[in-house]
């Protein structure tokens, strides 16, 4: 009968500890470092007001740094960057994604929040920040099966710095994800550090988010063996790379060379139907651009949301009233041998939509965060072939040979 009563009293007790086990849970993600996500029971955090959140990030010391970031992109994500601090442990950085693939910046307000637990450091060559943030807010409802998450990386030699303002170096365009999360299996129990095995788990950072002593609790490897409560959406940064380049080199070709080139053949002498066939095919590469444009801008949020954006589709709506007034110049001409109003329409409407593309080019690329150096080459350029296109209008104008031929000009 007592051994009866053992038995089922410590079958009891399994089904307790089996209940405690599995009361709490979390979501993790290991596409090369490995993250991992738990949300306490009683924390407040939803998509419109901010709470607790605990989440680890784990890479080998190969790494450079890592990032988690709330949200399905990285335009106005709120981003976690870890790297080593130079002093056998690790910074976490809290920043603002900004406009989107530019450098995220640092975040003051975010950054008051963070916590960096203990088990963080680096541990048997791993880099581990064990997190707690109470400045958070997700980027969907809190009960929602497909959280917006991504993550990225870089690998490289060691940052080493306290600093969580450091700049950092971008990373390869394999290197990001976007993930959704199912939030059912990242629920935490208790509001405390869910990455330690031990009963210690008191903060061994500040707000600053810089860790101390790594060896406060027995932590996690965060070596994840699988996905657990994640669905991948895909690696499109590449795609957005892609597009995005194709989109400035075909609308900065176009803008800077195809459209000004095309009216400079009438000033040349050319005939009409090599400038109509040359304005109509840049004007097909203005719309495949276009497209393009579309395309990268819905992916990053920015359509009709920025200058570039409005003015850009302006300015593409307008081109396409071009060819119109360009036959119907051609029409008045061939019966008059005489300029009318809708020729002078027609070549001052063109020349003032390109001038217009061209300063649209440049706020995209000062939207795409270009370097320096590309945007001096874009300006460069555009001045080179304005100051071509202006000589030949005067040579034109004071009579000068080889350019006469053709009258519609």
């Amino acid at each position: 009968m007592k051994m009866k009563l053992s038995i089922s009293v410590s079958h009891a007790l399994l089904g307790i500890v089996g209940l405690a086990s599995t009361a709490s849970s979390l979501a993790t993600y290991a596409p090369g470092p490995s993250y991992s996500i738990g949300i306490p029971s009683s924390s407040t955090i939803s998509q419109t007001s901010s709470g607790g959140i605990y989440f680890q990030l784990s890479a080998p010391t190969s790494y450079q740094w890592v990032g988690l970031g709330i949200g399905g992109q990285m335009q106005g994500a709120s981003i976690f960057v870890m790297y080593a601090n130079g002093l056998g442990n690790v910074t976490i950085s809290a920043r603002d994604g900004g406009q989107g693939h530019v450098e995220p910046t640092q975040d003051s307000n975010l950054q008051s929040g963070v916590t960096l637990l203990a088990g963080s450091g680096i541990v048997d060559g791993r880099m581990i920040a064990n997190v707690y943030c109470t400045t958070c807010k997700l980027d969907s409802s809190r009960t929602s099966t497909a959280s917006p998450w991504i993550c990225a990386w870089n690998e490289g030699l060691a940052i080493n710095s306290q600093s969580t303002s450091y700049i950092i170096t971008q990373h390869a365009a394999n290197n990001m994800r976007q993930f959704d999360l199912d939030l059912s299996t990242a629920a935490v129990s208790s509001d405390s550090n869910p990455f330690v095995s031990s009963s210690t788990s008191s903060s061994t950072g500040t707000g600053t988010g810089r860790g101390s002593a790594a060896t406060s609790g027995s932590s996690s490897s965060g070596a994840s063996a699988g996905n657990s409560g994640v669905t991948v959406v895909g690696n499109t940064f590449k795609a957005t790379t892609n597009d995005q380049t194709a989109h400035g080199i075909i609308m900065g070709a176009t803008m800077v060379l195809l459209l000004p080139l095309g009216a400079m053949f009438m000033r040349l002498g050319a005939s009409i139907h090599l400038h109509a066939a040359w304005q109509l095919f840049a004007l097909c590469a203005v719309l495949c651009g276009f497209g393009l444009g579309i395309k990268l801008a819905q992916m990053r949020s920015l359509l009709y949301n920025t200058t570039h954006t409005i003015f850009g589709t302006v300015i593409i709506g307008l081109f396409l009233l071009q060819p119109l007034f360009g036959l119907a110049h051609h029409i008045q001409y061939k019966r008059t041998s005489t300029r009318s109003p809708v020729s002078y329409l027609h070549i001052w409407y063109g020349r003032a939509l390109i001038v217009c593309g061209i300063v649209n080019g440049g706020l995209g690329l000062q939207l795409a965060g270009n370097s320096r150096g590309g945007m001096v080459g874009y300006s460069v350029v555009a001045w080179v072939v304005g100051v071509l296109y202006l000589l030949l209008v005067v040579v034109k104008r004071t009579g000068g040979k080889g350019i006469q031929a053709s009258g519609e000009s």
